[in-house]
């Protein structure tokens, strides 16, 4: 059995393996070899990939500082050369590089917690998903003076990246373990203004991104949702202020769509956001939890103690 990095000329079995593990239809020629992750792959002493997985590195914040988190995704077996260690063998080479490459964490999104715990992995933060009927938004949005609402920049083709990378990344350090996040794209080859982390092509795929700016004619904040019509709701995907006013702009903001729906939904709020109680109408509202990905301490200094003591993420990317 051995365990290392796959390269181009392994990307035919890659995808053989996911697909067999995913249930996807895979076709030669369709796809081609990610160059913004990395694939690390278990192969028998005949040459066979077994399983593979796919990892990258992000920055994110613990105690003022800046230390690297690996993600990793798409872990994945072919169904005949399961349960013969493929998979315990790549999480292990997952642990020599964490210390070869000094990662301070880890964190996936298990299918199974009892499975991955096996790995050190274990979930330690979750997020708030709030319905709010409009009607409650709007009874808010009379409250806020006009005059203290600022103003909202849509998000449109890279026009406004610096500005928005600096407010989400404000934002991120203010909450441990919340991603930083960069200019990426979002897929190799892709266009500059197509980032991996926002909605840059509004009336494309009428996605919405917009950035708050104060009267003093500062970014403060941004939001990003989309509109669904039939089911009459707007599902804010991320709502990030900077500032109380930020807050309360944007969502005075969203009183702009009760002709087209009529309720809001925001999918990834931190537990102890200030949002409902801003809104007020407790009863109105429904709050729910969703548990967010699993973690895996590499590094003695980050420990879930101390995640437990400090203020849970915004949400944490998908990947």
């Amino acid at each position: 059995m051995t365990v290392r990095t796959l390269t181009p000329e392994d990307f035919d079995a890659h995808c053989r393996v996911s697909s067999a593990a995913f249930i996807w239809e895979y076709k030669p020629g369709e796809d081609t070899f990610p160059e913004n992750v990395k694939l690390l792959g278990c192969f028998d002493d005949s040459g066979e990939l077994m399983a593979d997985l796919e990892y990258f590195v992000r920055q994110v914040t613990w105690g003022g500082d800046t230390v690297p988190c690996v993600c990793v995704g798409g872990v994945a077996s072919l169904p005949h050369r399961r349960h013969g260690g493929a998979v315990r063998a790549l999480f292990g080479e997952l642990e020599v590089l964490a210390q070869k490459e000094g990662w301070a964490l880890g964190a996936l999104y298990p299918f199974s917690d009892a499975y991955y715990r096996k790995f050190g992995y274990e979930r330690h933060f979750h997020s708030l998903r709030l319905t709010v009927p409009m009607r409650v938004i709007e009874t808010f949005a009379a409250s806020v003076p006009r005059g203290e609402q600022g103003s909202l920049e849509l998000f449109e083709n890279g026009n406004l990246t610096e500005e928005l990378l600096r407010v989400y990344n404000a934002f991120a350090r203010q909450r441990p373990l919340m991603p930083h996040r960069d200019a990426t794209p979002l897929r190799a080859h892709s266009d500059e203004a197509d980032l991996r982390w926002f909605y840059s092509r509004p009336f494309e795929k009428c996605e919405y991104c917009y950035l708050w700016k104060s009267p003093a004619g500062a970014f403060e904040g941004y939001l990003q949702y989309t509109v669904d019509r039939p089911g009459s709701t707007v599902n804010v995907s991320e709502f990030c202020p900077l500032t109380d006013a930020a807050m309360r702009g944007m969502l005075a903001f969203l009183r702009g769509y009760a002709s087209k729906a009529q309720t809001v939904v925001f999918a990834q709020l931190p537990p102890d956001s200030p949002v409902p109680a801003a809104l007020g109408e407790y009863s109105a509202m429904r709050a729910e939890l969703a548990f967010g990905p699993a973690l895996r301490f590499y590094d003695s200094r980050v420990t879930p103690e101390a995640l437990r003591s400090g203020s849970p993420p915004q949400f944490w990317d998908g990947f």
